[in-house]
């Protein structure tokens, strides 16, 4: 998955990220250190893709961070490690997760051709 969000001169940066869904939100952390945490703090919008094995399948997210907490501990961050690679992650930097509730959903070539959807 790739996560947007909006630079300090309005431009938008994209970045690879591990995601979890949480209550019907998704959940993402990073490291308290990256670069997009300022923008989340700044700009809390953001977009997002999840692509599938097929490229032409996916789904288009935007949503907005609702909850922002600081994770010394790499709790979420381990728990996102132990879903993708099986096992906690082994850099022990601090880290900054963040609860984005979904607005707006698209897919295609998943449920139907194509599909839009919004939860407004």
């Amino acid at each position: 998955m790739a996560v947007a969000t909006v630079r300090r001169d309005n431009s938008p940066a994209t970045t690879a990220c591990w995601y979890d869904l949480e209550g019907g939100r998704l959940l993402i952390t990073m490291y308290a250190t990256a670069h997009r945490l300022p923008n989340l703090r700044r700009n809390p919008r953001v977009a997002l893709t999840i692509v599938g094995e097929d490229p032409y399948q996916h789904v288009s997210l935007s949503g907005t961070v609702r909850e922002m907490w600081d994770d010394p501990d790499l709790e979420v961050m381990d728990r996102l490690s132990m879903r993708y690679m099986g096992e906690p992650w082994p850099e022990r930097e601090p880290c900054v997760s963040a609860l984005v509730e979904i607005d707006r959903w698209h897919t295609y070539g998943l449920i139907f051709e194509s599909s839009d959807y919004s939860t407004a």
